[in-house]
């Protein structure tokens, strides 16, 4: 009998699903297999791309309804934003002026899981908030891989717990482990800091490789006693042997994004008065192998400083 019921209930809960209708906006690297993941739990899902043609050739793959114009969101229970940047989002949702440019009903969510500027969130979802729309910041922690089954990471945060309620079931079908981290900014504040942490350690064991080779030791040798030694991080298992010694250079995550993260770190410590060197001059390192090299993958930045 128990089994029954719980039957039942997941037979409720994916008729509830199939009912709801999410939007998803931003198809690129990690949209589009985010997207195909929602689809994959059973939502109604509704694609919307600048690329028209992207939205139609993934809306076929995965049985989802492609958008012609941003303002076919309207009708969405729930949008899911997959954007590069917190002034695009803002720039999709308000016009200048607050007003908003896709006629969301009331108590409608908006999950924002783009790498944002908390302070820009928070402006954002004040301005929401006025129109009666609810704003949710989730980004995520992972690479495609992850992207595609379904395991990232999700840093959650909310000033609405029935927004957040509300969001989490969409959320957890991209997702492994979603940590609820506080009021709305908080989530995309933790993801700058984590990728701050990130490229600092990136910037630090690469700076160390280019030191040791030159001195004479062996790249591969320092890499296994990184990893066997108090020097070892996510940055040593994963980036540096693969993409730093064999000069692969293909971790999917570009300098452009790394940088732009990075800068958010800086402004948010800067924002709460905190002093931070270690960010000031991981951002410098970054900015100047941006300015020299463009939209590259970031493991490249370590022949810029290479050659320096």
């Amino acid at each position: 009998m128990a089994t029954q019921h719980i039957e039942g209930t997941q037979e409720a809960m994916i008729l509830n699903q199939r009912q709801t209708s999410v939007g998803f906006v931003g198809l690129g690297t990690m949209g589009d297999p985010m997207a195909s993941n929602v689809a994959g739990g059973g939502y109604d899902v509704r694609l919307y791309d600048v690329d028209i043609e992207r939205s139609q050739a993934l809306a076929a793959r995965i049985g989802a309804t492609a958008l012609q114009s941003s303002e076919d969101l309207a009708g969405c229970e729930a949008v899911v934003f997959m954007l590069p940047t917190s002034a695009i989002v803002r720039s999709v949702l308000l016009t200048d002026a607050g007003v908003l440019r896709v006629p969301f009903r009331p108590g409608t969510v908006l999950i924002d899981m783009s790498s944002s500027d908390p302070n820009e969130t928070l402006e954002t979802g004040r301005l929401l908030a006025a129109h009666g729309v609810h704003l949710v910041d989730a980004p995520v922690s992972g690479a495609r891989a992850r992207a595609e089954n379904g395991t990232l990471a999700i840093m959650m945060g909310a000033d609405d717990e029935e927004a957040a309620d509300r969001a989490e079931p969409i959320i957890q079908t991209m997702s492994e482990r979603i940590f609820r981290t506080g009021a709305l900014g908080t989530g995309h504040a933790m993801k700058a800091l984590n990728n701050f942490v990130a490229a600092a350690a990136y910037t630090a064991s690469t700076e160390a490789l280019v030191a040791g080779e030159r001195f004479g030791l062996d790249p591969q040798t320092m890499v296994d006693i990184f990893n066997a030694s108090t020097g070892q991080s996510f940055v040593t298992t994963h980036v540096l042997e693969d993409h730093i010694v064999k000069r692969n250079y293909a971790t999917g995550f570009a300098l452009p994004l790394m940088t732009k993260d990075v800068r958010i770190a800086l402004n948010l410590q800067q924002s709460v008065h905190h002093a931070a060197p270690v960010c000031e001059a991981v951002t410098g390192a970054l900015s100047d192998a941006l300015e020299a090299l463009g939209n590259v993958d970031h493991s490249k930045a370590f022949e810029f400083w290479q050659q320096r």
